[in-house]
């Protein structure tokens, strides 16, 4: 009983720790991926795995596949910002420290496709580092016979097998990949090798002249080491954060070669204009002397508006007590200020204007000041002329006709000084209003009608009123002119008492043609009456 409840415990264990490792390997932040290796010598479980350099996760496992007998080596990425490796990724086992340690090296690749999570690095894409113990473990016995029984045995054991051991050696020794890699780099690069040693003595000499810079370069380079040391921490952590970086920096460096893109055309009107560029350059230096004596000028009316600047401090706070209550204001301004710059809202167009679309409410507004100015001012090659004559004296002030009563009470002469009349006729003051209809008397009659009315009845008997005279729509009648003559009259007699001067006499009132008369059973006048009614002197 004792060894079934013991062997349960190992089942339930055993069952959570694969419910574990698969939930690990769901999560999509923690990508796991499988290497296949040639030689797994070093690696253990929790060994370290660097992407690009920087620790970024760990082997979590490790078995030997029994078909192609090499290493599967699982690996979990658990650092954010460094699961994204390409399909042409390659990793390589390396040696950590001296004591035998090693840990996993890989580089993400440059490959627009990612590795899917849980997918096999192939043996092709990794390496395999020979341990120096090993290489060393040759001198000794019994490995140094076994060595020469090897050697001796070679060469019966290899013949006709030349691509074989090609592949062995390519995929045993990766110093000899890397060799051939180094010295196609050194073959492309022959012409830059031949400028060095020939250029080489050059830059030995001028270090050589300049060797305590140079001896300063190196005391400045170890105090900078000592201090990027002091701050390694700091240092991996940013190296940390750097993918993160540089994919967020991504679509900003897009934008930025967009803009410069579209800077182009200036660019090309820049290099065009850098021969005037120049040009200002060369004459700045004598626009900065010329300029000498208005910075002196400026400095002194600095000293002389410090007072005035201190004094307005508290006019200034009052403006800005108030700017802050008025945002209203401020927006119904620039809905003012807009629309008077809104040339769509010109009211009639102008082929004298940009597009011929109109002049704007503010460009009228300027249009208006320009005219105004020009048609005060004269000027040509002769000279200048402000026709505007501005005079201050006891004339200035404006009359009305109580004032003028008041003003010739104290100074009788003040009418005969200051009077300016254009001609001997002032209509509605010395002569009648011809654009006098008599509407407003028959309105006034009619009021006077109408207050008669509200009052107590007359016991006097009344004469029959007359017929009303025939009148012609809303023309005044003979007595109305009448009697808006006498008032004319009335008036005219008053301003001669009044200003104490002959005025000249008013007009006659001119005769107006008899109505033509309708002969007795007719029912209209006929053509030549008319005629001579209309025609008449």
């Amino acid at each position: 009983m004792r060894r079934l409840l013991v062997l349960l415990v190992l089942i339930g264990a055993g069952v959570a720790a694969v419910a574990t490792a698969s939930a690990g390997s769901d999560d999509p932040s923690r990508p796991s991926y499988t290497i296949e290796l040639d030689n797994a010598f070093g690696l253990t479980e929790g060994a370290d795995v660097k992407v690009a350099g920087v620790r970024a996760g760990r082997v979590s496992g490790m078995r030997v596949d029994r078909r192609t007998k090499r290493a599967l080596i699982d690996i979990t990425i658990d650092s954010s910002g460094f699961g994204s490796l390409r399909t042409d990724a390659f990793c390589e086992t390396r040696p950590q420290s001296l004591i035998g340690e090693y840990y996993v090296d890989c580089r993400p690749g440059t490959a627009a496709q990612r590795l899917k999570p849980g997918a096999t690095l192939p043996v092709a894409q990794t390496a395999s580092t020979i341990p120096l113990d090993l290489i060393n473990n040759i001198m000794r016995r019994p490995y140094r016979e076994r060595l020469a029984i090897i050697l001796d045995e070679l060469g019966a054991g290899v013949g006709g097998r030349s691509s074989d051991i090609r592949e062995a050696l390519a995929r045993a020794v990766p110093a000899l990949r890397e060799t051939d890699q180094v010295l196609a780099i050194l073959a492309d690069q022959n012409t830059t090798l031949a400028n060095l040693t020939r250029d080489a003595d050059a830059v030995i000499g001028d270090l050589a002249a300049n060797r305590t810079n140079v001896g300063r370069f190196v005391t400045e380079t170890k105090q900078t080491a000592a201090a990027s040391a002091e701050r390694r921490q700091q240092i991996a952590e940013s190296l940390q954060r750097l993918p993160a970086f540089l994919r967020e920096l991504e679509p900003t460096m897009a934008k930025l070669g967009a803009a410069t893109d579209a800077q182009t055309p200036a660019l090309a009107d820049l290099n065009q204009s850098a021969g005037q560029l120049a040009t200002l350059l060369e004459n700045l230096p004598e626009f900065a002397d010329a300029s000498r004596t208005g910075f002196k000028s400026l400095a002194e009316l600095s000293r002389d508006g410090r007072p005035a600047l201190r004094s307005a401090r508290p006019t200034v706070d009052l403006l800005n007590q108030f700017s802050t209550n008025t945002p209203e204001l401020a927006n119904n301004l620039a809905i003012v200020l807009t629309d008077l710059g809104d040339r769509d809202r010109a009211v009639e167009r102008d082929p004298r204007s940009p597009g011929g679309k109109g002049y704007t409410g503010m460009e009228a507004l300027l249009q208006y000041v320009f005219d105004q100015t020009m048609a005060i001012n004269a000027f040509d090659s002769n000279g200048y002329m402000l026709k505007v004559d501005l005079f201050l004296s006891e004339c200035s002030d404006y009359q009305n006709l109580q004032s003028l009563k008041e003003k010739l009470k104290q100074d009788p002469q003040f009418y005969a000084r200051c009077a300016a009349i254009l001609g001997p006729h002032q209509p509605g003051i010395t002569q009648p209003d011809p654009s006098f209809t008599g509407a407003q008397l028959v309105k006034e009659k009619s009021v006077a009608k109408s207050r008669d009315k509200t009052r107590a009845p007359d016991t006097q008997p009344k004469t029959p009123a007359a017929p009303p005279a025939a009148s012609n729509g809303d023309a005044p009648s003979k007595k109305e002119i009448d009697k808006a003559r006498r008032q004319a009259e009335k008036l005219h007699d008053q301003l001669e008492d009044t200003l104490g001067i002959d005025l000249p006499d008013l007009p006659a009132t001119p005769a107006l043609p008899p109505l033509p008369t309708v002969p007795s059973g007719a029912g209209s006048a006929g053509p030549d009456q008319l005629l001579d009614f209309l025609l008449a002197p």
